[in-house]
């Protein structure tokens, strides 16, 4: 029995003078037709093959939809000493240019947001610059003990809240109850980085972005 290729699954045809299917109702519209003919008899017909194609292809595209909520890669975190310097390093050396920059008292840091470039999804890139305004804060504990470098990954969503809730439900820890106000008026949780290979991994839904604050 030889097969054809199709350009799309619904132009498949058998090229086998015994096959034996399931007549098409006449009305049946031709994209849930599947198999088009028997090609010796000419008549319109459905083989058995046909339903358990069609749902596999209903189940990936499911599938897919359920995990494309991670849009971008927002920004990189990276923890230094000195924020001055730092933003003075990354410009003279690559360009860039602080986007934003503000104090987050929460977490006790001093950022500035250095934008890379917009995404498909509406938001951008950037490099988070952080800088510990006390020593008990969690930058100024992983400084200590790592010194200067990268500190987390952040992934951007359109929803925070859903992304944490279907995350967890893979087994990974959620280290907030609920998202928290992030840079530039977003929302955030992070991820325990022992279930993330490592990575302390931020998630991220962001508020809209006018024009540069400074």
């Amino acid at each position: 029995m030889g097969v054809r290729a199709p350009a799309t699954i619904t132009e498949v045809v058998l090229f086998d003078p015994d096959m034996s299917c399931d007549p098409l109702p006449a009305a049946l519209p031709r994209s849930e037709r599947g198999f088009t003919s028997n090609v010796l008899s000419g008549t319109p017909c459905r083989h058995p093959a046909v339903g358990v194609i069609a749902g596999t292809l209903r189940n990936h595209r499911k599938s897919a939809a359920l995990t494309n909520m991670l849009t971008r890669i927002d920004h990189i975190g990276i923890a230094c000493f000195d924020l001055d310097k730092t933003v003075e390093f990354y410009r003279a050396t690559y360009g860039f240019e602080v986007f934003h920059s503000e104090v987050n008292e929460e977490q006790g840091v001093r950022e500035a947001m250095l934008k890379i470039n917009d995404t498909s999804d509406g938001g951008a890139s950037y490099l988070q610059l952080l800088e510990p305004t006390r020593p008990d804060s969690t930058v100024a504990k992983w400084l200590d003990k790592n010194g200067e470098g990268v500190h987390h990954i952040a992934f951007g969503t359109a929803d925070v809240d859903g992304e944490a809730a279907d995350i967890k439900e893979k087994g990974v820890r959620v280290l907030y109850e609920e998202p928290r106000r992030g840079s530039m008026g977003s929302r955030i949780t992070f991820l325990h980085p022992k279930d993330c290979h490592g990575v302390l991994t931020e998630l991220v839904t962001s508020a809209p972005v006018e024009s540069p604050e400074h």
